[in-house]
């Protein structure tokens, strides 16, 4: 995994460009309302001084004027615009924060579905991902806080600075000397927290995983019942208890430095409240400025404890936001577009593939040609490479080396839309989507015209009779109890599978074992209604029953990676080879 890919200067400046191209409207208000809030700050340190001067000039000279009791009222004024100012500042901060984190999770989501499939093989891509999804909290933040810091803050900060050199230059320094130890400390904490974050991704990643085997359905069943519960809180804990050391560690020698440093930021205060005492005392300032300073050394204490965590904030949160635009960076598989009249063959030439990390081919220079009315059967034992064949034939992937035509096109060249706009798969580890019975078909085709006729059809195609299926009484019915539905058989999910697989106008339709908890006999059924569905069309069946295959006109054999035999059922048989001894084998099995 890569580290710091982006330099800060440029995380923030990405950070900013992205806040201002997404909510323009928000990005100028919030400045607008930054300024006037800081400008509103400074003129009530200036009206205080101008106030406490003339009622000391008033209680001196024994009387009040007009112009006195004006000033007051306007410094209450002041104060309370303050205030109305502050409460729609940090209404719109919020608004704007909503705003702008939808705007990012919507890239977000787009981005990871232009990715190729083989980056969701890779361990890199998953810790991407997750630093990216903190990176969105990230990016806000430092985008936010940034406006803030510089307008508001720094602003403000600049303002008093040359309001105190006006009376005093000596003051200046005292301010430089509270705010550099606070914000060497931020920094460091800033650097301290990216860098244990990074170390603890993979940590979190693991407690989760571990929580999930406890809690999750995919797992609940078997945990139970081999009695794992005790042995997942253990590894949950452990792995807890691990993240929560380093973290802590981290955190306690923070705290150390950020407790030295503070205590100079401290006597800096002091130092300038003392000095300050000096200066009423011989008479070289009034009371006005006297109780203006006072009044506006608390202010700068609290603005620089403020602006500097906010830039410490801004380290810390824009280093991690660099994560985002990492995930936001990765290549995406492009292409042009093209219009497929229809598939009338589909090529691979010399084609190798292996998937991230792995240490031999999953295909090794494999060519094959389909052409349109063929139906072909894939058959093999486990690793033979025969799903990852079809991911290539239906463009899911991409191979290493080699070429997949579809016609005399090269998929590598065209856009992913292109690629599948003719063809259909139903996956083994197909989709249980908490839809409707009616979304759960057409979503394969969701820019069809929906018509009830046509989808009751397909189900009846795949064997799936909604009718018999107690309270699922109409299309419209939730598959998922967690949303006031009911749920499946695994049998009857996977009928609903291959319904939405028979859904989608197609050229080239793949079944990839999808009948695993499909009885024997009605997946036979099955095929047949699949090879009479897909009359004139390219179709793929991969599976690990033979029973079924004699009806494909052309039949191949995988292993290891490669196709060692090729021909129908009956030229097989006659080779005696490999798929003889597989067939006879599975008859022999069910005979007895």
């Amino acid at each position: 995994m890569r580290h710091n890919s982006l330099p800060f200067h440029k995380v923030i400046e990405r950070t900013i460009s992205y806040g201002y191209k997404k909510l323009k409207a928000y990005f100028f208000i919030y400045i607008l309302l930054s300024l006037m809030l800081s400008c509103v700050n400074f003129v009530s340190i200036y009206i205080l001084q101008k106030m406490f001067d003339v009622i000391s000039n008033a209680v001196t000279g024994g009387h009040w004027t007009q112009s006195t009791f004006n000033l007051v009222i306007l410094t209450g004024a002041v104060l309370v615009v303050s205030n109305i100012l502050k409460g729609i500042h940090g209404y719109f901060s919020e608004n704007y924060f909503m705003q702008f984190m939808s705007k990012i999770l919507k890239d977000m989501n787009a981005k990871a579905g232009k990715l190729d499939l083989v980056d969701y093989e890779s361990l890199e891509l998953y810790q991407k991902i997750n630093m990216a999804i903190g990176g969105v909290n990230y990016a806000i933040k430092s985008t936010i806080s940034l406006l803030n810091g510089v307008i508001f803050h720094v602003s403000f900060f600049i303002s008093v600075t040359i309001y105190f050199f006006s009376i005093k230059p000596t003051l200046v320094l005292l301010c430089f000397l509270i705010f550099i130890p606070k914000f060497v400390s931020q920094m460091i904490r800033g650097s301290k927290i990216y860098q244990i974050q990074e170390k603890l991704a993979d940590k979190k990643r693991e407690f989760d995983y571990f929580q999930k085997c406890l809690v999750d359905k995919e797992y609940f069943k078997e945990t139970k019942t081999y009695r794992g519960t005790p042995y997942f809180i253990r590894r949950y804990n452990e792995a807890l208890q691990s993240y929560n050391s380093q973290q802590w560690n981290t955190e306690r020698k923070i705290a150390y430095i950020d407790l030295f440093l503070s205590c100079f930021t401290y006597l800096g205060y002091v130092g300038s409240f003392l000095l300050l005492v000096k200066y009423l005392m011989d008479g070289t300032i009034s009371i006005g400025i006297f109780t203006a300073i006072y009044y506006s050394l608390n202010k700068l204490m609290s603005s620089m404890k403020d602006m500097v965590e906010l830039f410490g904030s801004i380290y810390q949160n824009s280093s991690l936001a660099g994560k985002l635009y990492d995930f936001l960076d990765l290549p995406e598989r492009s292409g042009r577009d093209h219009t497929f009249s229809s598939v009338e063959k589909v090529t691979l030439n010399n084609i190798s593939f292996s998937y991230p990390y792995a240490n031999k081919c999953s295909l090794d220079r494999v060519s094959l040609e389909i052409e349109k009315g063929t139906k072909l059967a894939i058959v093999g034992v486990n690793g033979a490479g025969k799903s990852t064949l079809v991911k290539l034939l239906s463009g899911l992937l991409q191979p290493n080396e080699g070429s997949v035509l579809l016609n005399d096109i090269d998929i590598g060249d065209i856009s992913p839309k292109s690629t599948f706009s003719r063809t259909s798969a139903v996956f083994q580890n197909f989709g249980r989507y908490k839809l409707t019975l009616k979304e759960n078909v057409i979503l394969s085709d969701i820019e069809k015209e929906a018509k009830e006729e046509e989808i009751i059809s397909k189900m009846e195609t795949s064997g799936f009779d909604y009718s018999k299926i107690e309270q699922l009484d109409s299309l419209e019915t939730m598959m998922s109890r967690e949303f006031g539905g009911i749920d499946l058989s695994g049998g009857q999910w996977q009928r609903l599978a291959i319904a939405r697989g028979f859904y989608r106008s197609n050229d080239m339709i793949i079944l990839d074992e999808p009948t695993s908890a499909i009885d024997p006999i009605e997946e036979a059924h099955l095929y047949d209604r699949f090879i009479q569905m897909s009359e004139g069309k390219i179709a793929i069946i991969v599976t690990h029953r033979l029973g079924s295959v004699k009806l494909a006109d052309r039949i191949i054999v995988m292993e290891t990676g490669r196709i060692i035999e090729d021909g129908t059922h009956e030229e097989l048989m006659k080779k005696d080879g490999v798929y003889a001894s597989m067939f006879l084998s599975q008859a022999e099995w069910y005979s007895r």
